[in-house]
Protein backbone atom coordinates (compact mmCIF):
# COMPACT_ATOMS: atom_id res chain seq x y z
CA UNK A 1 0.00 0.00 0.00
CA UNK A 2 3.28 2.80 1.14
CA UNK A 3 4.49 2.10 -2.62
CA UNK A 4 1.03 2.10 -4.65
CA UNK A 5 0.59 5.40 -2.42
CA UNK A 6 4.26 6.57 -3.59
CA UNK A 7 3.90 5.74 -6.95
CA UNK A 8 -0.01 7.55 -7.71
CA UNK A 9 1.93 10.72 -6.19
CA UNK A 10 3.59 11.06 -9.36
CA UNK A 11 0.84 11.83 -11.53
CA UNK A 12 -0.79 14.74 -9.38
CA UNK A 13 2.75 15.73 -8.87
CA UNK A 14 3.55 15.99 -12.53
CA UNK A 15 0.12 17.87 -13.63
CA UNK A 16 1.38 20.47 -10.85
CA UNK A 17 4.98 20.69 -11.70
CA UNK A 18 4.16 21.15 -15.59
CA UNK A 19 2.52 24.56 -14.54
CA UNK A 20 5.86 26.41 -14.42
CA UNK A 21 8.10 23.76 -15.13
CA UNK A 22 9.09 22.04 -18.55
CA UNK A 23 8.96 18.20 -18.49
CA UNK A 24 12.48 17.59 -19.08
CA UNK A 25 13.94 19.37 -16.62
CA UNK A 26 11.40 17.91 -14.30
CA UNK A 27 12.91 14.65 -15.48
CA UNK A 28 16.57 15.81 -14.84
CA UNK A 29 15.33 17.44 -11.28
CA UNK A 30 14.03 14.23 -10.46
CA UNK A 31 16.82 12.06 -11.54
CA UNK A 32 19.16 14.19 -9.64
CA UNK A 33 17.40 13.99 -6.25
CA UNK A 34 16.60 10.78 -6.40
CA UNK A 35 20.42 9.66 -7.01
CA UNK A 36 20.73 11.78 -3.87
CA UNK A 37 18.35 9.81 -2.19
CA UNK A 38 19.39 6.33 -3.12
CA UNK A 39 23.44 6.77 -2.98
CA UNK A 40 23.46 5.84 0.69
CA UNK A 41 21.08 3.25 0.32
CA UNK A 42 23.99 1.70 -2.68
CA UNK A 43 26.91 2.50 0.06
CA UNK A 44 25.28 0.54 2.59
CA UNK A 45 24.65 -2.27 0.20
CA UNK A 46 28.26 -2.33 -1.02
CA UNK A 47 29.72 -2.47 2.24
CA UNK A 48 27.60 -5.23 3.20
CA UNK A 49 28.57 -7.27 0.49
CA UNK A 50 31.16 -9.56 -0.15
CA UNK A 51 31.36 -9.83 -3.72
CA UNK A 52 33.06 -6.60 -5.95
CA UNK A 53 30.59 -4.52 -8.16
CA UNK A 54 29.96 -4.87 -11.73
CA UNK A 55 31.94 -2.92 -14.61
CA UNK A 56 30.30 -0.46 -15.56
CA UNK A 57 28.41 -0.77 -19.04
CA UNK A 58 28.28 2.91 -20.43
CA UNK A 59 26.43 1.08 -23.44
CA UNK A 60 23.76 -0.85 -21.50
CA UNK A 61 22.65 2.63 -18.86
CA UNK A 62 23.17 4.71 -22.03
CA UNK A 63 20.18 2.90 -23.56
CA UNK A 64 17.86 2.23 -20.21
CA UNK A 65 18.28 5.23 -19.72
CA UNK A 66 17.63 7.23 -23.36
CA UNK A 67 14.76 4.08 -23.97
CA UNK A 68 13.26 4.17 -20.36
CA UNK A 69 14.03 6.31 -17.86
CA UNK A 70 13.57 9.78 -19.67
CA UNK A 71 10.56 8.32 -21.80
CA UNK A 72 9.13 7.53 -18.33
CA UNK A 73 9.44 10.30 -16.44
CA UNK A 74 9.43 13.84 -19.11
CA UNK A 75 7.49 12.00 -21.79
CA UNK A 76 4.52 11.32 -18.65
CA UNK A 77 4.98 14.71 -17.71
CA UNK A 78 4.50 16.05 -20.92
CA UNK A 79 1.34 13.91 -21.72
CA UNK A 80 -0.07 14.43 -18.66
CA UNK A 81 0.47 18.15 -19.04
CA UNK A 82 -1.72 17.53 -22.00
CA UNK A 83 -4.12 15.18 -20.65
CA UNK A 84 -4.97 14.85 -16.99
CA UNK A 85 -3.58 12.87 -13.67
CA UNK A 86 -6.20 10.87 -14.16
CA UNK A 87 -6.34 9.57 -17.23
CA UNK A 88 -2.49 8.82 -16.68
CA UNK A 89 -3.49 6.64 -13.54
CA UNK A 90 -5.74 4.71 -15.46
CA UNK A 91 -3.58 4.21 -18.71
CA UNK A 92 -0.55 2.36 -16.72
CA UNK A 93 -3.00 -0.49 -16.39
CA UNK A 94 -1.64 -1.17 -19.71
CA UNK A 95 1.88 -1.21 -18.70
CA UNK A 96 1.94 -5.36 -18.22
CA UNK A 97 0.51 -5.78 -21.76
CA UNK A 98 2.93 -3.47 -23.45
CA UNK A 99 5.66 -5.29 -21.33
CA UNK A 100 4.94 -8.50 -22.74
CA UNK A 101 5.07 -7.00 -26.27
CA UNK A 102 8.27 -5.64 -25.83
CA UNK A 103 9.60 -9.26 -24.06
CA UNK A 104 8.44 -10.78 -27.35
CA UNK A 105 10.63 -8.42 -29.11
CA UNK A 106 13.62 -7.90 -26.42
CA UNK A 107 13.63 -11.14 -25.40
CA UNK A 108 12.52 -13.77 -28.11
CA UNK A 109 9.19 -14.37 -26.19
CA UNK A 110 6.63 -15.63 -27.97
CA UNK A 111 3.47 -13.54 -28.58
CA UNK A 112 0.18 -15.82 -27.76
CA UNK A 113 -3.54 -14.96 -28.87
CA UNK A 114 -4.05 -13.99 -25.35
CA UNK A 115 -1.57 -11.34 -25.28
CA UNK A 116 -2.91 -9.94 -28.76
CA UNK A 117 -6.01 -9.89 -27.41
CA UNK A 118 -5.31 -8.14 -24.04
CA UNK A 119 -3.54 -5.85 -26.24
CA UNK A 120 -6.45 -4.98 -27.79
CA UNK A 121 -8.81 -4.80 -24.82
CA UNK A 122 -6.03 -2.64 -23.24
CA UNK A 123 -6.45 -0.11 -26.23
CA UNK A 124 -9.82 -0.52 -26.82
CA UNK A 125 -10.06 0.51 -23.26
CA UNK A 126 -7.72 3.69 -23.92
CA UNK A 127 -9.90 5.37 -26.74
CA UNK A 128 -12.90 5.30 -23.98
CA UNK A 129 -10.61 7.24 -21.32
CA UNK A 130 -10.00 9.76 -24.01
CA UNK A 131 -13.49 11.38 -24.25
CA UNK A 132 -14.67 10.90 -28.25
CA UNK A 133 -17.42 12.96 -28.61
CA UNK A 134 -19.63 10.06 -30.15
CA UNK A 135 -22.17 12.56 -32.22
CA UNK A 136 -19.60 13.14 -34.36
CA UNK A 137 -17.23 9.86 -34.07
CA UNK A 138 -13.92 11.72 -35.27
CA UNK A 139 -10.58 11.25 -33.77
CA UNK A 140 -9.98 14.94 -33.97
CA UNK A 141 -13.10 15.27 -31.62
CA UNK A 142 -11.42 13.51 -28.86
CA UNK A 143 -10.10 16.27 -26.57
CA UNK A 144 -6.98 14.22 -24.83
CA UNK A 145 -6.47 11.64 -27.96
CA UNK A 146 -3.12 13.20 -28.05
CA UNK A 147 -1.92 13.68 -24.29
CA UNK A 148 -3.17 9.74 -23.86
CA UNK A 149 -1.63 8.52 -26.84
CA UNK A 150 2.24 10.31 -25.43
CA UNK A 151 1.30 8.76 -21.78
CA UNK A 152 1.43 5.27 -23.82
CA UNK A 153 4.59 6.05 -25.06
CA UNK A 154 5.74 7.24 -21.45
CA UNK A 155 5.05 3.71 -20.64
CA UNK A 156 6.07 2.21 -23.49
CA UNK A 157 9.04 3.23 -21.87
CA UNK A 158 8.65 2.27 -18.58
CA UNK A 159 7.90 -1.27 -20.71
CA UNK A 160 11.30 -0.89 -22.18
CA UNK A 161 13.06 -0.27 -18.86
CA UNK A 162 11.37 -3.18 -17.14
CA UNK A 163 12.76 -5.68 -20.44
CA UNK A 164 15.81 -4.65 -20.18
CA UNK A 165 16.62 -4.33 -16.97
CA UNK A 166 16.74 -8.01 -16.31
CA UNK A 167 19.93 -8.41 -18.28
CA UNK A 168 21.61 -5.82 -16.52
CA UNK A 169 20.57 -7.88 -13.40
CA UNK A 170 22.52 -10.32 -14.46
CA UNK A 171 25.37 -8.25 -13.42
CA UNK A 172 24.09 -5.07 -11.22
CA UNK A 173 22.29 -5.27 -7.46
CA UNK A 174 18.82 -3.50 -8.02
CA UNK A 175 20.30 -0.53 -6.61
CA UNK A 176 23.31 -0.45 -8.84
CA UNK A 177 20.52 -0.47 -11.56
CA UNK A 178 18.65 2.66 -10.27
CA UNK A 179 21.25 4.78 -9.44
CA UNK A 180 23.35 4.39 -12.34
CA UNK A 181 20.87 4.54 -14.61
CA UNK A 182 19.31 8.00 -12.59
CA UNK A 183 23.06 9.87 -12.99
CA UNK A 184 23.19 8.77 -16.54
CA UNK A 185 19.82 9.68 -17.36
CA UNK A 186 20.35 13.14 -15.28
CA UNK A 187 23.09 13.33 -17.46
CA UNK A 188 21.35 13.00 -20.74
CA UNK A 189 18.65 15.01 -19.79
CA UNK A 190 21.35 18.38 -19.58
CA UNK A 191 21.60 18.95 -23.19
CA UNK A 192 18.21 18.41 -24.01
CA UNK A 193 17.00 20.96 -21.46
CA UNK A 194 19.76 23.76 -23.29
CA UNK A 195 18.07 22.31 -26.68
CA UNK A 196 14.06 21.92 -25.95
CA UNK A 197 13.55 24.37 -22.78
CA UNK A 198 17.12 26.56 -22.35
CA UNK A 199 14.24 29.02 -20.31
CA UNK A 200 13.61 26.19 -17.95
CA UNK A 201 16.37 26.89 -15.45
CA UNK A 202 15.90 30.32 -15.76
CA UNK A 203 12.70 29.92 -14.65
CA UNK A 204 13.25 28.11 -11.67
CA UNK A 205 12.93 31.49 -9.18
CA UNK A 206 9.63 31.29 -10.39
CA UNK A 207 8.38 27.91 -9.17
CA UNK A 208 5.39 28.21 -6.54
CA UNK A 209 5.44 25.97 -3.23
CA UNK A 210 3.16 23.32 -4.85
CA UNK A 211 5.87 23.01 -7.74
CA UNK A 212 8.82 22.38 -5.32
CA UNK A 213 6.24 20.15 -3.65
CA UNK A 214 5.83 17.78 -6.44
CA UNK A 215 9.29 17.63 -7.24
CA UNK A 216 10.17 16.60 -3.97
CA UNK A 217 7.32 14.09 -3.82
CA UNK A 218 8.21 13.14 -7.70
CA UNK A 219 12.27 12.64 -6.76
CA UNK A 220 11.91 11.94 -3.09
CA UNK A 221 8.80 9.22 -2.95
CA UNK A 222 7.50 7.99 -6.28
CA UNK A 223 11.53 7.78 -8.30
CA UNK A 224 13.78 7.26 -4.89
CA UNK A 225 12.13 5.32 -1.53
CA UNK A 226 9.35 3.62 -3.58
CA UNK A 227 11.45 1.50 -5.68
CA UNK A 228 13.64 0.76 -2.58
CA UNK A 229 11.18 -0.49 -0.90
CA UNK A 230 9.62 -2.15 -4.04
CA UNK A 231 13.07 -3.92 -4.27
CA UNK A 232 12.82 -5.13 -0.41
CA UNK A 233 9.86 -6.68 -1.01
CA UNK A 234 10.51 -8.56 -4.25
CA UNK A 235 13.18 -10.21 -1.96
CA UNK A 236 10.77 -11.35 0.50
CA UNK A 237 7.56 -12.29 -1.69
CA UNK A 238 7.31 -13.87 -4.48
CA UNK A 239 6.72 -11.49 -7.86
CA UNK A 240 3.66 -13.14 -8.19
CA UNK A 241 2.43 -11.65 -4.91
CA UNK A 242 3.75 -8.44 -5.23
CA UNK A 243 2.87 -7.69 -8.89
CA UNK A 244 -1.06 -7.96 -7.82
CA UNK A 245 -0.52 -4.90 -5.56
CA UNK A 246 0.25 -3.19 -8.82
CA UNK A 247 -3.48 -3.29 -9.18
CA UNK A 248 -3.78 -0.68 -6.49
CA UNK A 249 -2.43 1.78 -8.44
CA UNK A 250 -4.57 3.50 -11.03
CA UNK A 251 -7.16 3.54 -7.72
CA UNK A 252 -4.69 5.69 -5.70
CA UNK A 253 -3.78 8.18 -8.67
CA UNK A 254 -7.66 8.58 -9.26
CA UNK A 255 -7.88 9.30 -6.04
CA UNK A 256 -5.53 12.17 -5.44
CA UNK A 257 -6.02 13.29 -8.62
CA UNK A 258 -9.90 13.62 -7.45
CA UNK A 259 -8.70 14.88 -4.13
CA UNK A 260 -5.62 17.50 -4.85
CA UNK A 261 -6.49 18.54 -7.92
CA UNK A 262 -10.24 18.49 -8.45
CA UNK A 263 -10.54 16.15 -11.71
CA UNK A 264 -13.66 14.79 -12.01
CA UNK A 265 -14.08 10.80 -12.77
CA UNK A 266 -16.42 10.28 -15.28
CA UNK A 267 -18.25 6.97 -15.96
CA UNK A 268 -16.57 6.95 -19.47
CA UNK A 269 -13.33 7.12 -17.86
CA UNK A 270 -14.24 3.99 -15.38
CA UNK A 271 -15.59 1.76 -18.37
CA UNK A 272 -12.67 2.54 -20.50
CA UNK A 273 -10.26 1.56 -17.16
CA UNK A 274 -12.25 -1.75 -16.06
CA UNK A 275 -11.41 -2.62 -19.86
CA UNK A 276 -8.31 -1.73 -19.63
CA UNK A 277 -7.57 -3.68 -16.37
CA UNK A 278 -9.83 -6.90 -17.86
CA UNK A 279 -6.72 -6.90 -20.78
CA UNK A 280 -4.29 -6.28 -17.53
CA UNK A 281 -6.17 -9.38 -15.68
CA UNK A 282 -6.48 -11.35 -19.04
CA UNK A 283 -2.45 -11.54 -20.06
CA UNK A 284 -1.41 -11.60 -16.19
CA UNK A 285 -3.17 -14.58 -14.97
CA UNK A 286 -2.45 -16.49 -18.67
CA UNK A 287 1.42 -15.78 -17.79
CA UNK A 288 0.93 -17.53 -13.98
CA UNK A 289 -0.63 -20.16 -15.41
CA UNK A 290 1.72 -20.44 -18.40
CA UNK A 291 -1.35 -19.99 -20.61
Amino acid sequence: MLVNAMWAGQYPAYKTATSRAGPVVIGLWTFLIASLILIPFLLHERRAKTRPAGTFEWGGFVLLAALGLIPGSAVLAWGTELSTASNAALLYLTLPVITAVLAVTLLGERMTLVRWGSLVLALFGVLIVSGPDWRHANLHSMKFLGGNLIILVAITGSAFYNVYSKRLLGRFTPLEVLVSGYMVAAALSVPLVIWLEPSSLVAIRSYSLGVWVSLFVLSVFSWGLAMVLWMHLLQRLDVSQASVSIYLLPLLGVLFSAILLKEKVTPAMLAGGVLTLAGTILITSSETTGG
